[in-house]
């Protein structure tokens, strides 16, 4: 079924919407949960709470790609999971270290007066990464949004796991360089 039939059965309020969007895009999601989580066990319990938000999301929202909506809500509730997994334990895991990695870039503070400066700041990652060479773009995203273990990235582009960290290792210094170039204080 086309994107904009499953949407518009969700705007409608029609419970096939859910079964449509899991039977499309529930795969994606799934290896999204999992990618995040690694733990199987949460990975059913985390879809579920991705379909009910995407339920209670549309309407008012209507997404461009549905698939994206759809993997960015299964992502945001796996890593939702894991900040208390982790709070819990004090702990880390491979979420937290991906993390751990790009902490001179983000901050941990959401409010309503930096939410415009955080949008900015996403905007010019994103410009980063349009200029990258794929392979280095792909790894930044693989690892730092899709969460992936350094050998799950080597595996996923090929690469030796000491070729993906010199290489992620580069792309960080350069984005670090680029935001301080845009007046960001890193």
């Amino acid at each position: 079924m086309e994107d904009d039939k499953i949407i518009l059965l969700f705007q409608n309020r029609d419970e096939n919407s859910i079964t449509e969007l899991s039977r499309k895009y529930g795969s994606i999601c799934r290896r999204t949960v999992q990618s995040i989580l690694g733990d199987f066990t949460e990975v059913e319990e985390c879809l579920n709470d991705t379909y009910l938000k995407v339920w209670e999301s549309i309407p008012p929202a209507v997404p461009r790609s549905l698939a994206a909506f759809a993997a960015a809500i299964a992502r945001n509730f796996a890593l939702m999971r894991v900040r208390a997994s982790r709070a819990e334990k004090r702990g880390g895991g491979e979420p937290a270290l991906s993390f751990d990695e790009l902490e001179d870039f983000v901050s941990g503070e959401h409010s309503v007066e930096n939410e415009a400066e955080r949008k900015e700041l996403i905007c010019a990652v994103n410009d980063f990464l349009r200029k990258l060479p794929e392979q280095q773009k792909q790894a930044f995203v693989r690892r730092y949004w899709g969460c992936l273990s350094v050998s799950d990235v080597a595996r996923c582009l090929g690469m030796t796991e000491s070729n993906v960290t010199v290489t992620l290792t580069r792309v960080r210094k350069k984005l670090k360089e680029y935001l301080k170039k845009r007046g960001y204080e890193l």
